[in-house]
């Protein structure tokens, strides 16, 4: 009630200033992952340029994400839930016809990813499953 009755006292825009701080703060990712990662492991599988017009890529900052799959652009949000817990969301990807064979893929697992760890200069990604991606710095 007490936070409440706080909050109301603020004017509509100071409440959101203050929610939309609090929540950075809460999600922001560490700094070792806020730089550009190129894909280099899909599912277990090196990838090659068969599978992707481009290596896919993805440049981190403190609270979302920007890159490509190769062909199409992505982003999206970062939410960090503490040491190694990490996930991509509203993810969103331009639509333009590409002959990457593993776009869909590579997508689908950044949209299930909740893990991470950074070992020798190379970001690995996982899933419930296990690990999905490998990627090496920029």
């Amino acid at each position: 009630m007490l936070l409440m009755a706080g909050s109301l006292a603020f004017s509509c825009k100071s409440s959101k200033e203050a929610a939309s701080v609090a929540a950075t703060n809460e999600k922001s990712v560490e700094k070792k992952l806020q730089q550009t990662w190129i894909l280099e492991n899909l599912n277990g599988k090196v990838i090659t340029e068969k599978d992707f017009s481009n290596l896919p890529k993805v440049q981190m900052t403190s609270s979302n994400f920007a890159g490509s799959t190769g062909c199409n652009a992505i982003k999206g949000n970062l939410l960090s839930k503490g040491d190694g817990k990490i996930q991509f969301l509203e993810l969103t990807s331009e639509t333009k016809k590409c002959d990457a064979k593993k776009e869909g893929e590579f997508l689908q697992l950044l949209r299930t990813t909740s893990g991470y760890s950074i070992e020798n200069n190379k970001l690995y990604l996982s899933n419930q499953f296990g690990l999905t991606m490998s990627f090496k710095k920029g």
